[in-house]
């Protein structure tokens, strides 16, 4: 379960990120190659914070069954995150940089409601756990876990 977790989180926030580039910047043929490579490496780095911030959520027992309980609450955290990375593109909350490269200005994502709305996403999608039917749930004993 843990790899497809992760597997979903970093997917999510490669899309995320790609999307943000195209929003923003292109500059021709070398947009189109590093851009993703830049896109993996960031979205490696979102989902390694990620995991590290949910380690509670995987080893706390009473934090894990009440997180699995709730389990609605990452879909609500994946909806609010989406909608702070939509309205930081909206006319009221973008901000104009200068772009050096190319010598002009660029309207960009306001970046904390981004960044935030970013993580957050991947936070969501990384510990998302949906609640299986019982036909499907494996037996297990005290000492073994359910991923």
């Amino acid at each position: 379960m843990i790899i497809a977790q992760l597997a979903v989180a970093f997917v999510v926030a490669w899309f995320y990120y790609m999307i943000a580039m195209m929003m923003t910047t292109y500059d021709g043929v070398l947009s189109m190659i590093f851009q993703p490579i830049m896109g993996a490496i960031f979205a490696g780095i979102a989902v390694t914070l990620c995991f590290i911030l949910g380690l509670p959520i995987r080893f706390i027992r009473s934090l894990r069954e009440a997180w699995r309980r709730l389990w609605w609450l990452p879909l609500f955290f994946g909806a609010v995150g989406f909608a702070l990375m939509v309205i930081s593109w909206l006319p009221p909350f973008r901000q104009t940089v200068h772009d050096y490269t190319m010598d002009r200005q660029v309207e960009t994502f306001q970046p904390a409601m981004a960044l935030s709305g970013w993580l957050l996403s991947v936070f969501a999608a990384l510990h998302f756990w949906f609640p299986l039917p019982k036909f499907l749930r494996r037996a297990h004993s005290d000492g073994h876990t359910q991923a």
